[in-house]
């Protein structure tokens, strides 16, 4: 079988990064040595194009209130990101500040001794009585010590379009089986019920979460992704059985594994697709672009059907932070940004501007719209919280893992083989690991 690789694009998008660092790491030193009045550090992040604004008004905003220091911020594709900080984190030239997704990656920085503690801060800035302890227990903090200031947190559900559901006199699905009763009757009406945009692997993924954790459970799920269960288990099996059937029934786009997140979100804002199942970033391409639509109006949310009973009702959903690199310099006015970058002002900015929900807890419900409000409240109903595939496995197991992902999309009907050979190929990475 033919494995999905992006082996080339992904380099070209790396080198193009890390010429960008460099001329703005050059430019910065230049700025530096010109000027005797002014520190500038750097902050590197992946919220870029239309999910820029949240970060930028933060920094406009502590820019404005720092007299002296300048805070240069650089935005990244996601993909070319990845790389680039990882590179620049090894050859000992990475930037003061940088965006990363909490839990098993911030770890495995944490594990090579690269970030600086936070924990002085922490204490400083009294920061436990304004984030809630779930989230400093899973997000925060590495083998005892505190790494990351958390600035967004985001739900995966799904997102609908509310003119089509009403035109076919269609209800958000509580079961399983309601919800594949809405996918029959959408496609026997010549509508797409379900939207993916798999290019890049991971929006893929969160069908695999939600389908495991809605039939094996979270505390299975943890121990498959901690390498001590197998793929081949009967409950990994079963997630798969169930996903290759809603992609034989045709129930999704034809050409998932040439769009993006963002262009298959775009569907549902047309009309071309009903729903799509992705993380509240979404409501930025839902809303923000023509033609817009209206949260609560035009479109909506519902969580993840109930698929098995008996099982705890888990939320996914990744938490970004900014951390601090220790091979770097300004470690004091670094932490000055994040003490701004945690308080309830710059919280309410990146809330806006990202779509997510504030960590801080000191953000009042008022602030947030009726929809952001019930966003807000699916994940405090939820008994469990989990991150995302990539974000709870070890990185070499969860890069294999995802092409599997889309090789499931590309071959359906041949989840079994797909799963053998992805547990034969990470079989000696997870030996390791153990």
């Amino acid at each position: 079988m033919k494995r999905i690789f992006l082996p080339l694009l992904f380099a070209m998008m790396a080198i193009a990064a890390l010429i960008v660092y460099q001329r703005t790491s050059q430019k910065n030193n230049e700025l530096t040595a010109t000027s005797s009045h002014s520190q500038k550090i750097s902050l590197f992040h992946y919220f870029s194009g239309a999910l820029s604004g949240g970060i930028d008004n933060m920094v406009e905003t502590v820019n404005a209130k720092s007299p002296g220091y300048t805070v240069l911020a650089n935005g990244l594709d996601h993909e070319a990101f990845k790389t680039m900080i990882l590179s620049s984190l090894d050859r000992g030239n990475p930037p003061e500040l940088f965006s990363y997704w909490a839990g098993e990656r911030v770890r495995q920085l944490v594990l090579k001794n690269q970030l600086m503690e936070i924990d002085d801060l922490w204490e400083r800035e009294n920061l436990s009585a304004q984030f809630p302890p779930a989230i400093v227990e899973s997000a925060v903090t590495y083998n005892g010590k505190k790494y990351l200031l958390p600035i967004t947190q985001h739900i995966v559900v799904f997102f609908y379009n509310t003119q089509i559901f009403t035109a076919h006199g269609l209800s958000p699905p509580q079961s399983w089986p309601e919800f594949l009763a809405i996918c029959a009757q959408l496609k026997s009406s010549g509508i797409t019920p379900l939207a993916i945009g798999a290019r890049e692997r991971w929006p893929a993924q969160f069908w695999f979460d939600y389908l495991l954790l809605r039939t094996a459970g979270p505390d299975y799920r943890k121990l498959l992704m901690e390498g001590k269960q197998s793929y081949t288990d009967p409950q990994v099996m079963e997630s798969f059985r169930i996903w290759s059937e809603l992609l034989q029934n045709g129930y999704f786009n034809g050409n998932a594994n040439q769009l993006d997140w963002d262009e298959a979100t775009a569907l549902v804002r047309e009309g071309k697709a009903a729903m799509t199942l992705m993380g509240t970033w979404a409501t930025q391409i839902l809303e923000g672009q023509s033609p817009g639509l209206e949260a609560g109006k035009d479109y909506d949310f519902f969580p993840f059907p109930t698929v098995a009973e008996n099982v705890p009702r888990v939320s996914v959903g990744p938490i970004d932070g900014i951390i601090i690199s220790r091979a770097s310099e300004n470690h004091d006015f670094a932490k000055n940004v994040l003490a701004y970058f945690a308080g309830t002002e710059a919280q309410k900015l990146m809330s806006t501007g990202s779509g997510a929900l504030a960590p801080n807890q000191t953000v009042s419900d008022n602030f947030y719209s009726p929809f952001k409000l019930r966003l807000k409240q699916e994940i405090e109903h939820s008994e469990r919280w989990a991150f995302n595939f990539d974000l709870a496995t070890p990185p070499e197991i969860a890069d294999r893992a995802m092409d599997s992902f889309n090789e499931l999309i590309e071959f359906p009907g041949q989840y079994l083989q797909i799963l053998s050979d992805l547990q034969t190929e990470i079989a000696p990475s997870a030996e390791e690991g153990k």
